[in-house]
């Protein structure tokens, strides 16, 4: 019987493709043009890269992916700068999926996703492991030692996450990663942050709400960004108008100074209270 082979793999580039190999249950690499390799022989596969112009190293990496990835492998998904987003074991042999960004597959069957991704950094990973999640190193994949994965899941299983394995919020599969997204979240928090759109502007403000403070309700200008910190190359434009409101998912603004002027609302934190 074989041993179980533990891999860390990034799903695109800051994980562009996750929501969509979240959703088609697989992991799955690039190199498109090279085709189906259902049957192909390593010394194939090198000539056609090499054909194309890229390396050969890029015709190992995919033959490894195509053939030495097993049945009950576990897998972590990840992607330099953004996070962990999920654990799984292969359940499946190399499928090519023509529906798919990357076409390269293995199917998976997810164990622990993570909604919002679990940041590397306060893990506080041993040096060998934690250069395995960053820079060049956390390209395509990287295999891990057994001892490596278990201090991985430990450390996870001590995150203090309500995202762990929420499949789904606000109709969102996976947390906010653009501005429209953090409106659509916001829309449906309305009755938590006890407010009501009077509404939606393709100009300054992005939206006018109304929030109900001591039974009366007051005007509120709203201007939505994925990071708070996003605002502040609008300030000058917000000299003369009125606005008092940011709304975000992550607030990471660190200018004090000009932060004060502002409420911010994180969206993160006020969905934390409401799992």
């Amino acid at each position: 019987m074989r041993e179980t082979q533990y891999w860390r793999i990034s799903p695109g580039e800051n994980g562009y493709l996750w929501r969509e190999q979240k959703l088609h249950e697989c992991v799955a690499v690039g190199w498109r043009k090279i085709g189906n390799i259902s049957g192909m022989s390593r010394e194939k596969l090198r000539i056609g890269h090499e054909k194309i112009g890229w390396s050969t190293r890029d015709a190992d990496l995919l033959y490894k992916f195509a053939r030495e990835f097993r049945k009950g492998d576990r897998v972590i998904v990840s992607a330099s700068g953004r996070g962990i987003f999920a654990l799984g074991t292969i359940i499946g042999d190399y499928v090519y999926n023509d529906q798919l960004e990357y076409k390269h597959t293995r199917p998976v069957r997810w164990e622990t996703t993570f909604w919002h991704p679990v940041e590397i950094e306060p893990l506080e990973l041993d040096g060998s492991l934690y250069n395995k999640f960053h820079g060049r190193s956390s390209r395509t994949f990287r295999q891990l030692e057994k001892p490596e994965w278990d201090q991985l899941c430990d450390k996870l299983n001590h995150v203090p996450t309500p995202f762990r394995n929420l499949q789904m919020w606000g109709g969102l599969i996976q947390a906010p990663e653009y501005e429209n997204e953090v409106i659509i979240l916001f829309s449906h928090m309305l009755q938590h942050l006890h407010m009501r759109v009077a509404g939606f502007g393709t100009r300054f403000p992005d939206a006018i709400v109304e929030r109900k403070e001591r039974g009366k309700w007051r005007r509120v200008n709203i201007e939505f960004e994925l990071y708070s910190s996003g605002f502040e190359c609008h300030m000058p434009e917000c000299e003369e108008k009125d606005c008092h409101t940011i709304v975000c998912w992550v607030d990471d603004w660190t200018n004090s100074r000009a932060k004060r002027r502002f409420e911010i609302i994180e969206l993160k934190s006020e969905l934390e209270k409401i799992l």
